[in-house]
């Protein structure tokens, strides 16, 4: 029997609604709050959640962008009145399955859940016919060097254990798949994992994001807010780019590891929580450490293990492996033939320095896919100007708009003539000359470019650069 949540600040909505699909023979639960609905999706697994975008404790957004981390697998409906169907359609657009206007029509509604659950079934059959491709799809994140096989030796032994880990590595070089894989190897499996990047949170709202807040703990805490660690509950929490959290956070952090208990902001209530942490890092923690930059009691009690990924300059026998993988993946989102690489550009993959890792060979795979010949070959022409130019440049391409893509590939940029193209442009290429300089290390890029971190985000997001 498929099961449905219904989420509905009116209790009399919610009651229509269960009585009316209990009898169509799905299995319903109701709630009229989103934080009790967050509860529920953490211990069931449902086909479907009817939510109202408006709820006493927080908007539908918010709600979207909790409930989409623990059960992305569910298919999300927002129904509501005409004042917020705007944003219940912004909604749609970012990942929920549809949206309904209030006053709801029963035959409509269920027809959109009949068809959502019907293509969630296609999803899991195909997901079942390509398990050979899942197979592949693990070959390639292990890779067959030394290097690598070692790494996934790391991986199992530590995978079981509810150690905290530490995993070491350049920019782009899979650390949180790697984080994927330990949590896949253990008991927690089947709980929550959830991906937090540290160097995207400011300081001031990093505690709440982690560990909640209560209703008015400051201003514009207008409701009770659940953190990550409460919605992690029984599994994992990657935190990447740790290095980044404020030293407010980090002392925060450390309690709630060492005691197993957290505190909403505002809040007196001790909450026990369990989960674990894996933390990520482009720095060295123990040199951030000697220097106040990292709390070293903190780097000590996540380092029960420290894992090591190494750079793709290192472990160059695994690179057809990925290769093949990424053009593979490619052409499949594509409906097109897998194309073969020339000889050209496999002895220039094979002697390119690949500064950005497997971010990087991926990014430059899928844009090459856009270039394949008659003969269904990639050639040296398909590959982007910054890695044949200079061996040592990063490839970093800008997701734009068509006409500024077309303006690219043309090789037109300096044909810009109103000033503010000129000056975004020019702005965007020195950032991503001082990110390239410094493996893409944001926090010390910031620090050359003068400006805070979290301008350097916010600037990456509004240009568009993919990192």
């Amino acid at each position: 029997m498929k099961k449905i949540l219904i989420v509905d600040y009116q209790l009399s909505s919610c009651e229509l609604l269960r009585k009316f699909l209990t009898k169509k023979n799905f299995e319903v639960e109701t709630t009229t709050h989103g934080e009790k609905a967050l509860l529920l999706i953490q211990k069931i697994a449902f086909d479907v959640v009817i939510c109202d975008y408006r709820l006493p404790d927080f908007d539908g957004t918010e709600f979207f962008n909790k409930a989409s981390v623990i059960q992305p697998q569910s298919a999300y409906i927002f129904i509501s009145n005409e004042v917020n169907l705007r944003n219940a359609v912004s909604l749609v657009r970012r990942g929920a399955y549809s949206y309904l206007a209030k006053p709801l029509n029963p035959d409509e509604l269920l027809e959109v859940i009949r068809e959502a659950i019907s293509i969630k079934n296609s999803i899991s059959e195909n997901n079942d016919k390509s398990s050979e491709v899942g197979a592949n799809e693990m070959k390639f994140v292990v890779g067959k060097s030394e290097l690598s096989r070692e790494m996934i030796k790391q991986v199992k032994r530590v995978g079981p254990t509810n150690y905290s880990v530490i995993i070491e590595g350049e920019t782009g070089t899979g650390k949180e798949s790697l984080a994927r894989m330990i949590h896949n190897e253990s008991p927690r499996r089947n709980m929550p994992f959830i991906a937090i990047d540290c160097g995207s949170i400011s300081k001031e709202i990093s505690g709440s994001e982690l560990f909640g807040h209560e209703k008015g703990s400051f201003t514009g805490a207008i409701s009770q807010k659940t953190g990550f660690f409460e919605l992690a509950e029984g599994g994992t929490i990657f935190l990447d780019e740790i290095a980044n959290l404020s030293l407010e956070t980090q002392m925060a952090l450390l309690r709630a590891l060492q005691e197993k208990v957290i505190r909403k902001i505002g809040g007196i209530k001790e909450i026990p929580v369990d989960v674990r942490i894996i933390a990520a890092t482009n720095e060295d923690l123990r040199s951030k450490s000697e220097t106040s930059g990292f709390r070293d009691d903190l780097f000590f009690r996540l380092s029960e293990f420290v894992l090591k990924v190494p750079a793709l300059r290192d472990r160059k026998v695994d690179l057809p492996l990925f290769i093949d993988f990424f053009l593979e993946c490619t052409a499949r989102e594509l409906g097109r033939p897998k194309p073969e690489l020339s000889q050209e550009v496999i002895d220039h993959f094979q002697t390119y320095t690949w500064p950005g890792n497997i971010r990087e060979l991926k990014n430059v795979i899928r844009r090459a896919s856009l270039f394949v010949s008659k003969d269904n070959y990639i050639y040296l022409n398909a590959l982007p100007s910054s890695i044949l130019a200079n061996e040592h440049a990063h490839f970093q391409e800008l997701s734009l708009s068509n006409e500024r893509k077309e303006t690219q590939l043309n090789g037109n940029f300096d044909e810009y003539t109103d000033l503010k193209s000129t000056a975004i442009h020019a702005e965007s290429k020195k950032i991503i000359e001082v990110l390239n300089k410094v493996h893409f290390n944001k926090t010390k890029a910031a620090e050359i470019l003068n400006i805070h971190r979290k301008t350097l985000y916010t600037k990456l997001k509004m240009m568009n650069i993919q990192y």
